[in-house]
């Protein structure tokens, strides 16, 4: 596969450019209100927002996934057709780790049946972490990438290694991620 240097500098610099600027909020900063699906709905494509534009999926979470969660016990029942700030946790840790992992594995991460108590500090810690996980690959890929993308030697081959090494590193993240939830 040949990338074009200068497309792929340019897709690195906008993606830098995004991932430095999001963040989930804090539980403290959820709405407090009781919601309604379409309510949950629009809320989730705010928060979500950089998955629409990466994936370039319109539809990212539907109500259909969300009944479907319900159904399977994967998140608690709404209360009367309404969500609460502990729903909205748990759609947001699902709809980013969904990405990568399995369902069975992100249920060990934040299981149905914990206390609220328990999801907020489970929620406010993927909050944190996630965004120490941004900083961490940003600047790991950024000094592999930069002598690539912008050194003097313009060599097609270096931009695929940069690929495989990126894709073998989500891989290897993914592997790790499995296996720790195993170990519980």
């Amino acid at each position: 596969m040949h990338i074009e240097r200068e497309k792929l500098a340019k897709t690195f610099d906008i993606l830098e450019e995004r991932i430095s600027h999001y963040s989930l909020p804090l539980w403290e900063a959820l709405p407090d209100l009781e919601l309604y699906m379409d309510q949950v709905l629009s809320l989730l494509g705010k928060y979500l927002e950089i998955y629409y534009e990466t994936i370039g999926e319109e539809k990212f979470i539907t109500s259909s996934m969300i009944n479907n969660y319900v159904k399977l016990g994967i998140i608690p029942p709404p209360v009367k057709k309404k969500y609460s700030k502990m729903h909205l946790a748990y759609l947001l840790i699902i709809c980013t780790l969904k990405q990568t992992l399995d369902m069975a594995t992100i249920q060990k991460i934040i299981p149905a049946n914990i206390s609220e108590e328990e999801v907020q500090k489970t929620y406010d810690s993927f909050v944190l972490n996630q965004r120490k996980a941004y900083r961490y690959v940003t600047e790991h890929v950024r000094a592999v990438a930069n002598p690539i993308l912008y050194g003097e030697e313009d060599n097609p081959e270096r931009i695929n290694d940069l690929m495989m090494q990126v894709s073998a590193s989500a891989n290897i993240f993914k592997i790790l991620t499995e296996k720790m939830t195993k170990l519980s």
